[in-house]
């Protein structure tokens, strides 16, 4: 009798991570994944920036002024001969600049304060509550303009002043998560074991509470695009020769009838950023939700 023998190829075991099932989620998410490949190449752009701009960020051409689209300008010349693509590509890095270094800035205030009173509870946890509550009742706007008014304003100044608004949101969001993981199971059997704090802090809790706060921190993208660009349009933020997209609506809403594209240029680029990074936090959301199917 003749043995057969039949090696089987083991089965391709299911990833159980979370990061990898939320990778799965988003990419079913077709707007989403859309709106990250723009949102990528927005970003991608700002930092290639001083490469792919086709004249520096102050070039003046008074020979070609209020100048049509052509080869040599694309997108035309504003009013004092600069060339609108140009300053729409400057514009970009400036205006992400402030996008990302805003949130940054909220998050390294807020999640440390939301951290320490979600997690030691008692009067620290008060004092955090004390201040969430003092800053809530000043207008983030009022605030940004105030800061504005005294110390004067550059792109990192701005986005100084932006963050400083958000960090009330960070702290909440911590605190939240905070509060409800610190009595888990995995919590209470790293106390057991005779884990330090710090390390329960950062290695066991820090990483199950990452998911919403990497969704609030891209939701506020938007927020500050949109914020910055509206105070350069009131003459409050970036100010000449830094390109900016706000400070290129306000410069050129005066020759809005005789040459629009001056003002649809920078308008569609500001929707384009706030609705791609938006549609990224909606996906984020969807896909960092552990009971989303």
């Amino acid at each position: 009798m003749t043995t057969v023998q039949v090696q089987l190829e083991p089965a391709k075991r299911a990833s159980t991570s979370f990061w990898h099932a939320a990778w799965y989620r988003y990419r079913r998410n077709r707007l989403s994944v859309v709106a990250g490949a723009v949102a990528l190449v927005i970003l991608v752009v700002a930092v290639v920036a001083p490469w792919v701009a086709p004249y520096r960020e102050a070039t003046i051409d008074l020979t070609h002024v209020l100048a049509r689209p052509t080869w040599h300008h694309w997108l035309g010349t504003d009013e004092i001969g600069r060339d609108t693509l140009t300053r729409l590509i400057w514009g970009d890095q400036t205006s992400m600049s402030v996008a990302i270094g805003a949130p940054l800035v909220g998050a390294l205030i807020g999640l440390p304060l939301g951290i320490l009173g979600g997690w030691f509870g008692g009067a620290l946890d008060w004092v955090v509550l004390r201040l969430i509550e003092l800053f809530t009742m000043v207008p983030t706007i009022l605030a940004a303009l105030l800061f504005i008014t005294v110390f004067g304003v550059s792109v990192w100044k701005l986005a100084l002043f932006i963050g400083i608004t958000l960090w009330v949101g960070f702290a909440r969001l911590a605190r939240a998560q905070y509060l409800a993981l610190r009595d888990r199971d995995f919590v209470q059997a790293a106390r057991a074991g005779g884990v330090p704090t710090w390390r329960i802090i950062l290695v066991h809790i820090l990483p199950n509470a990452a998911g919403p706060v990497i969704v609030y921190f891209v939701q506020q993208i938007p927020y500050t695009i949109f914020t910055a660009a509206g105070f350069s349009f009131l003459g409050l933020g970036i100010q000449d020769p830094t390109p900016d997209w706000g400070k290129m609506i306000n410069d050129a809403e005066t020759y809005l009838a005789t040459d629009p594209l001056l003002v649809f240029v920078p308008v569609v680029a500001i929707a384009l950023a706030c609705l791609s990074f938006s549609f990224v936090g909606d996906g984020l959301r969807d896909a960092l939700d552990p009971t989303s199917k």
